[in-house]
């Protein structure tokens, strides 16, 4: 399962202006300091070679992420997007939800919406989403354009990734074959066990 933080975000900034290196730092509800993350690879092609600053206008807190969410993220990037199209439902969260509950929820309005996509391999959590279309986002002007070669490469490098993460997963919950389970039907939101 994947760690899924993003109603807790404050405020953020993943710089990809250096090929091969993504840095960043998010402020977090609850914490003194700022989450920073030093990873390796690049963004999709719509963040490659920029800055991109964020602010979340409503956080929440999530205290089920209080205990064991490192501060310090190393690791290797996986999809990186702030052009991923997502349902954005146009009721409150609680209507939703008890529409969900009378298994009505196919009558709930919605659009579909740009939303941020941030995910990364922490050598300390593992899988790391942070997915929305609710932050408020800042994309800088691009310092460099991967070419069609670099784009390959990250694209299979993210597919490794998440290939190598899902068979850990696979013998996290004993022995299981998850290996070949799609990104949309593993996610649930949960904070791993």
């Amino acid at each position: 399962m994947a760690w899924r933080f993003d109603k807790m975000v404050i405020r953020g900034e993943i710089d990809n202006t250096v090929r091969g290196c993504v840095t960043g730092k998010l402020w977090l509800l609850g914490r003194e300091q700022p989450m920073t993350l030093d990873l390796d690879g690049d963004a999709l092609p719509d963040l490659a070679g920029c800055k991109l600053t964020f602010e979340n206008v409503n956080p929440i807190p999530q205290p089920q992420y209080d205990e064991g969410l490192s501060m310090i993220q190393t690791g290797s990037v996986g999809d990186i997007t702030a052009s991923q199209k997502l349902k954005k439902l146009l009721v409150p969260e609680e209507v939703w939800m008890q529409a969900m509950k009378e298994k009505r929820f196919h009558e709930m309005p919605w659009v579909l919406a740009n939303s941020l996509y941030l995910e990364w391999f922490s050598n300390s959590n593992g899988r790391i989403v942070i997915q929305t279309t609710d932050y408020v986002l800042t994309v800088s002007e691009r310092q460099w354009e991967p070419d069609a070669d670099e784009q390959a490469a990250q694209a299979a490098i993210n597919e490794e990734n998440m290939r190598a993460y899902m068979e850990e997963l696979g013998r996290a919950v004993g022995g299981e074959d998850v290996a070949d389970a799609s990104r949309d039907d593993e996610d649930k939101g949960l904070k791993p066990d």
